[in-house]
């Protein structure tokens, strides 16, 4: 379609050629002759529908559980804050004041009770972390909205207090330093924090063994950006495939959620990393505690979920385990 729009000079314009079919890429290595194809990943859960999108057969399938005993692990969904406010980082509530409240005093909790040690903590996207860090820099650990309330600690003066914050930058060379800077403070008396992203650099690929690593959050549900054009071109292709070809096929929708739960399993496996560790899953959404969201989490953290309506009963037996797992 031609385009009544006039084109200053000097103007760029890219045009992408997006693939939303990779079992072509599959069917070209079947065609050479290869015969084993082995695809070996802590995040491909879940297995049906990537086989699915890899358009070849997989006759044999394994999820593996962990190498470390339950005794290593926490993996709790946190449901409410410590002032009873349902935790959910939809798009209706992310940015309103009393969500951003109530997510800031439940992780300077949880920095308060994983104590020493490295906490990591992962918000869907850019947007939302830096709503919610700039928020807790300039609001009180007690806020209730009133304009009368005398001075007190900010909800960063008290995470601050628990844990030395760092937050991730989107610069490569500024993320070098800031990764340095995490494991300085992680060694000093009070640990620290690490601010992040899902689908960010430091949520894929990096290693956070041991004291570097004794807690993660996971604040929301990554869903990928729904007005991304490749996002809704992809949705679109797998609707249109699913229409024609009937059940069994995977949706736009099924795909979009996916998303997010892979994302989401490509955070929490940054801590955990060899036999003898351990450390705490801690899911500040009441989403993931939804069917469809537990099932889509990898197959070896499902038999430690526990799901708590409430943030003390949370409290308390993360405390316990850090408690115990020390002694």
């Amino acid at each position: 379609k031609r385009s009544s729009s006039v084109v200053s000079p000097g103007t760029e314009r890219m045009m992408s050629c997006w693939c939303f079919n990779p079992g072509l890429a599959m069917k070209s290595l079947l065609n050479q002759g290869v015969r084993n194809i082995i695809l070996t990943s802590g995040t491909l859960s879940p297995l049906d529908s990537f086989a699915y999108e890899m358009k070849i057969p997989f006759p044999i399938r394994l999820e593996n559980k962990h190498v470390i005993d339950s005794n290593q692990l926490w993996v709790g969904v946190i449901k409410k804050s410590p002032s009873n406010i349902t935790l959910n980082s939809n798009y209706k509530t992310r940015d309103s004041n009393q969500y951003k409240s109530a997510l800031g005093s439940s992780i300077v909790n949880i920095s308060r009770i994983s104590n020493t040690g490295g906490l990591l903590v992962f918000f869907p996207s850019y947007a939302a972390l830096t709503s919610s860090t700039d928020y807790w820099k300039f609001n009180s650990f007690n806020n209730n909205n009133n304009s009368n309330q005398t001075a007190e600690e900010t909800l960063w003066d008290k995470i601050s207090n628990f844990k030395q914050p760092i937050i991730e930058p989107k610069e490569q060379g500024a993320l070098n330093m800031a990764l340095t800077d995490f494991e300085e403070k992680v060694t000093q008396d009070t640990g620290a924090v690490l601010f992040a992203v899902c689908r960010g650099k430091v949520s894929e690929g990096l290693d956070f063994a041991d004291d570097n690593g004794r807690a993660v959050v996971v604040t929301g549900l990554p869903y990928p950006a729904y007005k991304d054009a490749k996002i809704q071109l992809k949705r679109a292709y797998l609707n249109e495939i699913a229409n024609r070809r009937g059940p069994g096929s995977l949706t736009g929708d099924e795909w979009y959620n996916q998303q997010a739960n892979r994302a989401v399993n490509q955070a929490v496996g940054r801590i955990i990393r060899h036999r003898d560790d351990y450390g705490a899953i801690i899911l500040l959404d009441e989403r993931f505690g939804w069917e469809k969201n537990m099932s889509g989490l990898s197959s070896w953290l499902r038999p430690f979920l526990k799901p708590y309506d409430n943030f003390g009963a949370a409290a308390l037996s993360l405390t316990r385990f850090f408690n115990t797992i020390r002694e």
